[in-house]
């Protein structure tokens, strides 16, 4: 436990200058630690605290307007808040769209190989349809030239035939001219 000094006041008429030993009390030892003249210390002090009390004024000034802009930084801040929460919920959406858009294209793309196989095997079957086609003109007019040959046979044919007929009938006809002549005579 320690002990306490008894601290008596002493009160003056007026200022004037004070000397103040501070001591300091170790078992029954006392030591002076130092010697002040209190009265320059209080007007130092009276001085000093005028100015740290113009200061903190001046700074208090200064912070004003900085208060101000403060106040305006939050409302700032809060609204780009606003806006990157905005941002980021349109990213989002973006990025959905996104993939959508990707599954869409890989369905899309698939359609497409599907698509091109029936394009491959439709082109597949055009070549083949005009191989044929060829073929068959090919054999259309083969089949076009024989029949106009046999035409062309059965038409010398037909005036071989008619040479004849006419060649019979023209005897026929002396034979009938001469019958015709005989009953008549």
């Amino acid at each position: 436990m320690e002990e306490e000094d008894d601290v008596k006041e002493i009160e003056c008429e007026g200022s004037r200058p004070q000397a103040i030993c501070i001591l300091c009390k170790r078992g029954v030892e006392v030591v002076v630690m130092e010697e002040e003249d209190t009265t320059r210390e209080v007007k130092m002090l009276r001085s000093t605290l005028s100015i740290a009390m113009k200061q903190i004024e001046q700074l208090i000034k200064r912070m004003e307007p900085l208060a101000e802009e403060n106040e305006k930084l939050k409302e700032a801040m809060k609204l780009m808040a606003k806006n990157l929460e905005h941002a980021f919920d349109q990213l989002g959406r973006t990025f959905k769209l996104l993939k959508t858009i990707s599954e869409q294209k890989k369905e899309q793309d698939a359609e497409l190989g599907q698509l091109r196989q029936v394009i491959d095997q439709l082109q597949e079957e055009k070549e083949k349809a005009f191989g044929r086609a060829e073929k068959l003109t090919k054999d259309l007019e083969e089949y076009r030239r024989r029949t106009k040959v046999q035409f062309d046979v059965l038409e010398l044919e037909a005036k071989i035939q008619r040479g004849k007929l006419d060649a019979v009938v023209a005897r026929v006809r002396l034979v009938l001219d001469c019958i015709d002549m005989e009953v008549a005579r």
